[in-house]
């Protein structure tokens, strides 16, 4: 009796343990289903793909700008050309700026040629500085005094002539006139004997050397002024920083551009990178090294499919587009089905329910494990 006791309730016992085996059992399968549930309630409420629109860009590259508004006069180079650095790629019409430059290099070359004359002046104004009425003035002076005196003379004997009546009135008034001009013949030459004394000789060298100065001044301004217009006349050329490959947007001349607008691009194309705009409600779904796919203009997209590009930078500045915002995001490219080419479009699509259900997955595996 007592084994049938004991059989009984081992039986009893090991009745329990399977009922509460199928009963954890079930709400382990209970709990399973809900978080499925749960995960797929998550999947229907997030968007099945996002898209961004995609440009083909070099690792780096540099924006040229027109300092000047200006048709363009020469195109030396086409877009998807490479070029070297200081290579022109574009030139805009200058025939104002030439003209002005054309027109100082005339002046300059007249100011060189009025120096050289200033410098011989001066080494004359040197040797006889003073001008040919100035010279011998010592003696011209004496001479004059001499005739004066004389003058003087012979004028006391006239007056005595002609008070006792001996010579006409006409002929006292001719040696009167004689009289006053070598009065004041003397009276001139030693006024500018005084000038000498005072220093004349050296004012006459002093105002050549001033003049040679200022035509030197004035041809130093016409200089710097050409060298301005020459400075500036480089800005009529659009010229490649580096070496690279050009897109420029303007492939034949006569084109207008205004000041300031982009007249070409030069990139930096020995790695190529996507520059793709997501809308602002997207870009928390995009996953830093998560590969996803570009579909290029370029490519057929039945026969050729698509490249595989992987996120590596979100820009952190808002672009807005009519009453959009959007976030630039930078993709590497790991796989082409044939060279993507500077510049052109795509469209980077990004698999959200994939990469999702991959996340949850993992992470009830992860709990599975635990």
């Amino acid at each position: 009796m007592a084994l049938k006791d004991k059989i009984c309730l081992i039986l009893v016992n090991a009745f329990i343990v399977m009922v509460l085996l199928i009963i954890a059992f079930g709400i382990l399968v209970f709990f399973y289903v809900l978080e499925i549930k749960h995960d797929t309630t998550v999947l229907s409420s997030h968007p099945k793909m996002i898209y961004g629109v995609g440009f083909v860009r070099g690792i780096g590259q540099v924006t040229l700008k027109n300092k000047y508004s200006g048709f363009v006069s020469k195109v030396n180079f086409f877009s998807q050309q490479r070029v070297k650095k200081g290579d022109v790629i574009l030139e805009y019409d200058d025939y104002d700026i030439r003209l002005k430059i054309m027109d100082i290099q005339n002046e300059i070359s007249e100011l060189k040629k009025e120096v050289e004359l200033k410098q011989l002046s001066l080494a004359i104004k040197k040797i006889d500085p003073l001008p040919s009425d100035y010279r011998n003035l010592k003696w011209k002076r004496l001479s004059a005094e001499e005739k004066f005196r004389r003058f003087q003379h012979e004028m006391e004997v006239y007056d005595r002539l002609y008070k006792n009546k001996i010579v006409s009135e006409l002929s006292m008034r001719e040696k009167i006139q004689i009289f006053q001009d070598s009065k004041a013949e003397f009276k001139r030459y030693s006024d500018d004997e005084e000038l000498l004394k005072q220093g004349l000789e050296t004012l006459y060298i002093q105002t050549a050397e001033k003049e040679l100065e200022n035509t030197r001044l004035k041809l130093q301004n016409r200089t710097d002024k050409l060298n301005l217009l020459l400075e500036e006349l480089k800005y009529y050329r659009i010229v490649a920083p580096m070496d690279g490959l050009c897109i420029t947007n303007s492939d034949t001349v006569h084109g207008y551009n205004e000041a300031g607008c982009s007249a070409a691009v030069v990139h930096n194309d020995s790695k190529k990178i996507i520059y793709a705009y997501f809308e602002e409600r997207e870009v928390g779904y995009i996953v830093i090294g998560k590969s996803c796919r570009f579909r290029s203009t370029e490519y057929d997209s039945k026969q050729e499919g698509f490249a595989v590009v992987t996120p590596y930078e979100v820009k952190k500045e808002r672009t807005t587009w009519g009453d959009k915002c959007f976030f630039l995001v930078k993709f590497s490219i790991d796989k082409e089905v044939r060279p993507l080419r500077i510049d052109s479009t795509g469209q980077v699509e990004i698999d959200i329910q994939s990469m999702m259900q991959s996340n949850l997955t993992a992470r009830r595996t992860e709990k599975r494990t635990r």
